[in-house]
């Protein structure tokens, strides 16, 4: 059946074309609020050529990596609502460095949902904090600060928490049931800005298993809330990395400045997940859990946090992520110790199918890394793609270390797509001259 009116995504980027030259729920999602969803009126001009879209892995600054105007045009999307001034000044003042605000606030909201989670539970192991998780984003008294939550968890009053990401109202298996994606826009100097919003919903799972909640007895904590940071310093995610080390730091500061988490400052040990180094993600954990986290932030990449996700949850400790998208976290036995405050790729791949579908095309190609964000990704694409009547001519799955990517570029050329999907990260500046290179996307 043909998607829903308009729901630009989660994490796409939309080349309306390249430059010549480079050197990087099943229900429908509407207008959010007052901002204005993507128009007509803010497309880009129609140039020949086939068009790329990229995913949110490479949403940044590329004004370093391409010739000016490499991206000019080029249309995204990203998970997360306006951003407002007064936010991004709290930020700045943790980190004055700090330039790209991507998944901040999902980072912040984490560690002040796990906060107050223990609060809730009047216990800061992490077993007890995994069974207040979902409960304080739902059926409760709104609230929107951390003191403001403490003081009704503290006179006995269930709470709604409403955070810096928006309403996050997390759904049956602890991801968020509601998103407001952002539309960007890529100029001259490669680098984005904001042209609307759009909200949009996913389905919660119909049966929760028994290996998807938590189970055994509740340890009683060491009355100290220690938290692990595993974000990416490192690796092909590490972009990411500032802006959500940045969140949760701010939302620290402001735990602490309220008097902290049953009558003690919170505490923070740092690690590392080293998206794209796959040796270093399980030892900063193995780091992690022997400091004593209660709750571990992270990571931004799918596949790194499935790499250490049986670690964590069989140490009792909550898993919580501000950047993970895969639908493999749907279903998967965590024993109800994993939590996430972005969206999953249902929403993402729905969103991605509808834009292509709305800028006119209809036999496109898929290329997408080879690992549980990309696979699940595309699967979704193609799935919600097809579903619209349109088709996929090429789908084809590639190892991010290649040397190259030629091959795989050639294939989609021979099949002549009006589109490219390019679902990918820090690897997007290889695959991209290889696409210019042969001849995608030029105008002509």
């Amino acid at each position: 059946m043909p998607l829903p009116r308009r729901i630009p995504c989660i994490a796409v980027l939309a080349f309306a074309a390249l430059a010549t030259a480079a050197c990087g729920s099943n229900s429908s999602p509407t207008a959010a609020g007052s901002e204005p969803p993507a128009t007509a009126g803010t497309q880009p001009p129609a140039k020949a050529g086939t068009q790329l879209y990229f995913v949110d892995g490479n949403t940044a600054d590329y004004s370093g990596d391409f010739e000016p105007g490499t991206l000019n045009g080029v249309r995204a999307t990203l998970p997360g609502g306006k951003i407002g001034d007064e936010f991004r000044q709290r930020i700045l003042k943790i980190n004055s460095k700090v330039k790209d605000f991507t998944y901040a606030p999902e980072a912040y909201d984490a560690t002040i949902l796990s906060a107050l989670a223990a609060i809730a539970a009047k216990n800061d192991s992490g077993k007890a904090i995994a069974g207040k998780e979902i409960g304080i984003t739902r059926d409760g008294t709104k609230c929107t600060s951390f003191k403001q939550c403490a003081d009704l968890l503290a006179d006995g009053t269930d709470i709604d928490y409403d955070g810096a990401s928006g309403a996050i109202e997390m759904n049956s298996t602890g991801s968020p049931s509601a998103a407001t994606v952002g539309i960007y826009q890529f100029g001259q100097d490669n680098n984005y800005k904001n042209v609307g919003y759009v909200n949009g919903t996913t389905p919660d799972q119909a049966n929760i298993r028994a290996d998807q909640k938590v189970s055994g007895p509740i340890p009683k904590g060491d009355g100290t809330l220690t938290f692990g940071t595993l974000l990416p310093a490192t690796g092909d995610s590490s972009f990411l990395g500032a802006p959500q080390f940045a969140g949760v730091d701010l939302a620290i500061d402001e735990i602490n400045k309220a008097g902290g988490v049953l009558g003690k400052d919170v505490k923070q040990l740092k690690g590392d997940s080293g998206d794209g180094s796959p040796n270093i993600a399980p030892s900063e954990t193995d780091k992690l859990l022997r400091g004593g986290a209660d709750v571990i932030i992270g990571a931004a990449s799918s596949s790194v946090s499935l790499s250490v996700i049986d670690k964590i949850s069989g140490a009792g400790v909550v898993q919580i992520s501000a950047g993970n998208t895969s639908t493999a976290f749907d279903t998967y036995p965590d024993h109800g110790m994993y939590f996430r405050t972005a969206p999953s790729d249902v929403l993402q791949g729905q969103v991605m199918a509808q834009t292509i579908s709305e800028d006119g095309h209809r036999n496109i190609a898929i290329l997408a890394r080879q690992d549980a964000y990309g696979e699940a990704l595309a699967k979704n694409v193609r799935s919600f793609y097809e579903e619209s009547g349109g088709k996929v001519v090429s789908y084809a799955l590639y190892d991010a270390n290649a040397a190259n990517y030629t091959a795989e570029v050639e294939k989609v050329k021979a099949q002549d797509p009006d589109a490219i999907v390019l679902i990918s990260f820090d690897e997007s500046k290889k695959i991209v001259p290889e696409l210019i290179k042969a001849g995608i996307g030029q105008n002509g």
